[in-house]
């Protein structure tokens, strides 16, 4: 063989060398990319549902931001226990979002308001009343 030959099987061997390192590169770059918008996405769903919680209206011209204030301070929403009306109208909303019950947490301070907690991965979105941290987690 001559030289000439052997650097051209040379230089196809490092053409199809970098041909195939990017292929694996972008096969694999996609799958992050895709975990991450979903990710995204969910953490987006979590942030929404949140303010749909606090802006929802439980009884005349009452929202649910306003008894979670009452629960923080064991107060009354609706003419009943603001921590129940807290707990029940929270579960109505997730479920109408499709989540399940061992899907999410909401707490209210420390205190658990939702039938179960977490295993697992978990995205969080919070907000502070009267000094009182108020957050939803969901699991995934």
């Amino acid at each position: 063989m001559k030289k000439g030959q052997t650097e051209i099987i040379g230089f196809m061997v490092i053409i199809l060398l970098l041909f195939f390192g990017l292929v694996f590169y972008f096969r694999f770059a996609s799958n992050s990319d895709s975990d991450l918008t979903g990710e995204a996405e969910l953490n987006l769903e979590v942030s929404n549902l949140l303010n749909v919680i606090k802006k929802q209206t439980i009884c005349d011209d009452e929202n649910l931001g306003d008894a979670i204030k009452a629960c923080a301070g064991d107060g009354f929403a609706c003419g009943e226990n603001a921590c129940d009306v807290v707990e029940r109208e929270v579960a109505e909303i997730v479920s109408l979002n499709g989540w399940e019950e061992d899907e999410y947490m909401f707490y209210i301070g420390e205190e658990l308001y939702s039938p179960s907690t977490c295993i697992g991965n978990t995205l969080a979105d919070d907000y502070i009343v009267e000094g009182i941290d108020v957050r939803l987690l969901i699991c995934y």
